[in-house]
Parts: C-alpha cells; structure tokens; sequence
C-alpha cells in the first residue's frame, strides 16, 4: 500500500511540475487533472491508514505490542527512534546587537534531551504540541503533501510572535528554527540571509540542540540550511575544480623569492615529521599578506607550516579575507601564489578534504556555509562554553579553544624583537632595564576598551591620591589605527587629551607602527597593556615576552592557565583600575617580573612546537570527528519530502516545502501571500527571487 501511495504522490509533483511549464488554459486542464489524484492519493492513505490499524489490533490480540512502540496521552502509539547519527552543521541569530557570534551567550539546556515522537514532543517540556503556533505549523508541514494547508503562513505568524517576545524560543526551540528556515523560503536574498544567518545562530549556540533537532520530528536539519545557502550562493557562479587550468598556481610574484630561502629552510628541517590523513584543505578567513613565500602577518603561520611538517602532496588553499575572498594555492615550493580569483566569482564544485575556518562570525558566511568538506575545523576567536563547543561537534565542526595553544610570533617579527632586546640590554642600566612606559598595542575599537582605560585613569578632583602620585610620569603609548568606529576613535582622542590636561600620566597615539618600531616599544616598557572587554588570547602578550615584558590585562583575554603567572590579570573594573594599575608598575619597577618572560619565551615560543600540535589536534579531528553531509541534490530533496509525507521519514529535510515555496516566491516578508495552495504556486511561477526565475527558480527550491 506504501508503494501505492508513493506512485501516486510521484504523480501529483509530475503534474504539479506540468503546470509549471505550459500555458494558462493548459494549466487550467491540468490543476483540475490534479484535484482528482489528490483525491484518489486522499483515498489511498484512508485505506492504508484502516490497513495499520487492523494490523496493530492484531498484534494487540496475539499478546505482541509493535516494537519500541509505548502509549501516548494523545492515544497514538510513540514511535521510538533510537540513537542515530546526530546532525551536523547549523546557524546564528536572535536579533543581537553586532550580528554573528558579537553577543553570544551560553543557553541553558532546553527542556529534554528531544522528543522522540509526536506523542512525545505533545508531552515534552518544549511545549512544540501543546502551543497553538507550533501545532499548526507542524500540521501544515505534516500535510503538505495535500497541499491543505500553508506552512510559510504558519512560519511567518511564529516569527512575527518572535519578534515580539524572545522568549518564544525557549517553548519550542526546534520549531522556532523550523519556521525560520521555512519562512526565508519565499524572502529575497537579504531577508533570506537573515532568517537563514538567525536559524544557524541559535542551532550552534545553543548547547544539545544538534541532538535535539535530530532526536525530533520537525524536517529540519542543518543539512537542508547549507543546501539552501547553496542555491542561492552558486546562481551566476562559475564551478571551480581542482584541476581546471584557472585552479593552477600562476608564477611567482616578483619580490616573492627573497622569502623563499626562509621557507625551504624549515622544508627541509622539519619536512615528514607528521603523518597527516587528509589530503585538501581551505584555510578560511585567514590573514594573508600578498607577495611572500613566508609568513609576514601578525596572526597564524598554520598554513605555511602544514606544509612545513608534512611534504607537498598535502594540497593546501586559502580564502583570504577581502570581500572578495580572493583565492590562493600553495605551489610545491611552499609559496601562496594567487589564482586572480575568489569566492565572490566562483564556487568549489568538489570538496576539500578538511576545511580550517579563522573565527565564529567566518563560519556564518553565505561563502562558508556552502564550502563543500568533509570535516570543518574552527578557531573561533570567541569565548563559547564547553556545552557549546560539544553542540558545535554534534554538527560536525571541530573547535580549537582560543586559550588550547601558544601563540609564537612569525619568524621575521620574533627576530626584530630578540634584536631590539638584545640592545636594549646592551645598553640599559642593570638597575632600570626598562622606561617608565606602557604600550597599548590594539587597533582603537570598542572590544579593545581604550576608552574604558583612559576613563579610569583620570582622577579628576582625586590627583592627591597615592595610585596617582605612583603613577605620576608614565607614559602610555596607544599603537594602533582606527579601525573604522570613528566615533569612538574621536573619544579616544578626547579623552587622552583629558588625561594630558591632568599632568600626571602622559598619553600618545601612535597609529600603526612598523614592526621594528613595535619591537624598540616592546622592549623599552614596563608593561604591555590590554583592557578588552573580549579578546581571545591577544598575540600582543606573546610578543611582549619575547622582550621579557609582562602584561597587564582583563580577565576576557583569556590567557592559557600556563601564562598567567608572568603578568597582572585584572576584573576590567574602571573604579580599581588605577590602583591596580599602580601595583603592576610598582611590582615590575622592583624587578618582580624581570626574567621570567623571556625564560618562557626561549623555551615555549617555538614555532615547529606550536604548530606541530596544532597539525597533530586537526589530523586527530579529521579521522574522529563527524563527517558533514553534502548539500542535498534536487532528487534527495524531493524524495525526502515523498518519505515525509507518507509518513515514513524523520528529519526529511522539507524538499517538497522548499518545492512549494520556491515556486511561490511573490510573498515577500509576510506569510499570507506567499503560498496559497497550488493555484498560487502556478500563478507566481517567473516571479522567483535570487534570480533563478521560472523553472531555474522550481529546481533551486527542489534541492533547498
């Protein structure tokens, strides 16, 4: 009888798809074609449904419950679904100040470990049954393959509730995500992105909600996120191999060779000393500077010492981070040279092999989200609890923890700033080897918190104070340019003048210094100073040990717990910053930090080190970690919209909805008019959006 129905439903979407492609008068003929058979499809599951429940009383009465099969308070028998494979990726956003990851915060667990069945999800704690919003929009997708009812309209009414109280989420959060991703459906392309860019905020920071998405019986996964991403990214793309002549690595650039003694160098010392498993990889996101053969940026050399510690059969890539995210791929000597092209033009028709993401808002990119990989590795550069960070695995995203390694300046730099030790020692007196200076190295932004800094070091009618008679004659050095909050930037400067005016401390903005420059700064100071309210590790703090300087900074660096005794760590409170600031100067004038910075430094900093175990951590990740489903194929997405339909799949992935509400792409934001049944879907056929249009328009919501 299943087969039955299947054929039948394989039916309706061929004369749905017929009414597409012909003319008025013809469809005419063909929607009423369609009525029958949704009434003989409606006849057909009536009988399969009296066949079931014969079977089940049979059952009942040789003593033999169906497997796995428990009573529900609805009467309907709940069907036990196992463990299974969890799901993978997944979004971002409740409306948050920022976008991406600028205001995430740590959910608590939300209500159980998932609903197993309907009957189970009625009686859970999520409240996705008992609340009207939610059972309407689960009915309408349960029977959507009658096309009764509209469940872009059902969405949009739980968005528009959203909007209104947060709080919603917390009553069904997998329906919420649900209703996000089924509403951008019928969006243009920013509003889509949006909805899109919420859904995958609130899937991946929530804690247990990979698992609970999967464990439910909403048709949604991160899968069928990606997939719509997909479709949208790619129109008006050009697919890009590995092998096709404009993926080939070009010359090398002039300039480039002078470097390349610096790169087969390491080659050569440190070629084979790991065994890696995967043979492709993106560097996504990563700083990169055009024209070397080594690395020259103040972030992570990973990719050049990949190639260091492994040989040139593993293929490595990077995704820079212009708008454009223009490409580069490393030739067999270890240098980056650019293809003259990037993901703005083109997308990746085969996949990588391990894809390395640098930050958390990086991986919500609409580029990002569609790169084709097997395993996706991220440094999130942001603060995301353990509960968080198992989520993130649960989706097939390995994270790196921002505190979980060293941070080793790049060769040129750590040798301009041994060089300026090295003089600073030679000439300094053994009993003041530093100036009474601190350097503020960070570009001027509000997460850097040079405002708040300079707040509390004014003192106003308090400049009799002992913190301010200790302090009296520092200089403080703000290296770093505006990094394009200029409000800000012009309060900055007001405010250092405030400071100046009071004649106790002494402030300059120095802009952007050279790295010579940094280096004289790092090695003449007392203190490197960082007042964040986030930051992940600063790599400012490596470098000033490197010069045995120590650091004065807020708790939000997070610092490794193996660094934390060679400097000051504060709260970030502004009332106490001055006498804290006081006893920081007072402890490093007495010599209380005098070698113990430049001792770690000779002994951790070591590049080889650092990134070996950082090769070593992917490699482990790779082989363990859960592998990610592609983007799912037109005929994936329709078929398991048919399984969902009749009653046979579990996280389908909504095809046929997609189906639906691609075809029905004249909505706009509200939910009323964008899809009323199949009249409405033929009669706004060519209005699609993203520029797909027409049938180009049906197949991209086939594979959504």
């Amino acid at each position: 009888m299943r087969t039955i129905v299947n054929q039948w439903l394989c039916c309706l979407v061929w004369l749905f798809l017929q009414v597409c492609l012909v003319s008025s008068q013809t469809q005419e003929e063909l929607l009423a074609e369609l009525e029958r058979v949704k009434s003989e499809l409606s006849k057909l599951q009536q009988k399969d449904q009296a066949a079931a429940n014969q079977a089940a009383e049979a059952n009942a009465q040789l003593g033999r419950g169906s497997r796995g099969s428990y009573p529900s308070s609805s009467g309907l028998p709940s069907l036990n679904l196992g463990s299974g494979e969890v799901l993978r990726d997944t979004p971002p956003a409740t409306a948050v100040a920022g976008g991406g990851f600028a205001s995430l915060s740590t959910y608590p667990e939300l209500g159980s470990r998932g609903a197993s069945s309907i009957g189970d999800v009625g009686r859970s704690s999520d409240g996705c049954f008992s609340h009207p919003l939610f059972a309407a929009l689960h009915s309408a997708l349960q029977k959507l393959a009658l096309l009764e009812q509209d469940p872009v309209e059902a969405a949009f009414q739980i968005h528009e509730a959203w909007e209104i109280d947060a709080k919603l989420f917390d009553v069904c959060p997998v329906g919420l995500i649900t209703a996000l991703v089924y509403l951008s459906i019928a969006q243009e392309r920013d509003w889509k992105y949006s909805l899109l860019h919420r859904a995958t905020y609130l899937l991946y920071s929530t804690p247990g909600l990979a698992e609970k998405m999967y464990r439910s019986r909403w048709p949604m996964s991160d899968r069928l996120i990606r997939t719509m991403y997909h479709n949208s990214e790619v129109a008006g793309r050009s697919p890009l191999k590995f092998g096709q002549p404009e993926a080939q690595p070009g010359p090398v650039a002039f300039g480039q060779s002078q470097d390349l003694q610096e790169t087969t160098h390491f080659s050569m010392m440190h070629s084979n000393s790991e065994l890696v498993h995967f043979k492709t990889i993106l560097f996504y996101h990563f700083y990169h500077q055009e024209g070397s053969c080594s690395c020259r940026t103040r972030s992570w050399c990973l990719p050049y010492w990949l190639r260091h510690v492994t040989n040139k059969t593993v293929d490595i890539w990077l995704a820079a981070r212009d708008e454009r995210k223009s490409l580069f791929r490393m030739d067999s000597r270890g240098c980056f040279r650019s293809l003259g092209i990037g993901l703005g033009s083109h997308h990746f028709a085969e996949a990588f092999d391990a894809v390395f993401v640098f930050e958390i808002n990086a991986l919500m990119h609409p580029q990002c989200r569609i790169l084709p990989a097997r395993r996706l590795l991220l440094y999130p550069t942001f603060d995301l609890s353990d509960e968080q960070m198992d989520n993130f695995e649960q989706l097939g995203v390995s994270v790196l923890p921002d505190d979980g390694l060293l941070k080793p300046p790049n060769p040129k730099l750590k040798a301009a700033l041994e060089e300026a030790y090295a003089a600073r020692v030679s000439r300094a007196s053994p009993s003041k080897p530093k100036d009474r200076l601190l350097v503020f190295p960070a570009d001027i932004r509000p997460m850097k918190g040079q405002a708040e800094f300079l707040r509390g070091v004014l003192f106003g009618q308090a400049s009799t104070h002992r913190s301010a008679q200790q302090l009296k004659g520092i200089t403080i050095v703000l290296a770093g340019s505006c990094d394009g909050n200029q409000s800000y930037c012009e309060e900055v400067v007001q405010l250092s003048q405030q400071v100046n005016n009071e004649g106790i401390l002494v402030t300059i903005i120095a802009d952007m210094l050279k790295d010579d420059e940094l280096a004289q700064l790092y090695a003449a100071a007392l203190g490197v100073v960082l007042y964040s309210r986030i930051d992940c590790n600063p790599r400012a703090v490596y470098e000033g040990l490197v010069t045995d300087t120590p650091f004065f900074v807020t708790e939000t660096t997070k610092l490794p717990a193996s660094i934390q005794h060679l400097g000051h760590i504060v709260a970030g409170d502004p009332a106490n910053l001055a006498s804290e600031l006081a006893d920081f100067i007072q402890f490093a004038e007495g010599g209380g930090f005098t070698g113990r910075g430049i001792e770690f430094a000779r002994k951790h900093l070591d590049e080889f080190t650092v990134y070996r175990r950082v090769v070593q951590w992917a490699d482990m990740k790779y082989l363990r970690g859960r592998l990610l489903d592609p983007v799912m194929k037109n005929e994936e997405a329709l078929a398991g919209a048919l399984a969902g339909s009749a009653g046979a799949g579990v996280g389908a992935g909504g095809g046929l909805a997609a189906l639906l509400g691609g075809l029905a792409q004249a909505g706009g934001k509200g939910g009323a008019g964008g899809l009323d049944g199949l009249a409405a879907a033929g009669q706004n056929l060519g209005a699609g959006q993203d520029g797909l249009g027409g049938l180009g328009s049906m197949l991209a919501g086939l594979g959504r």
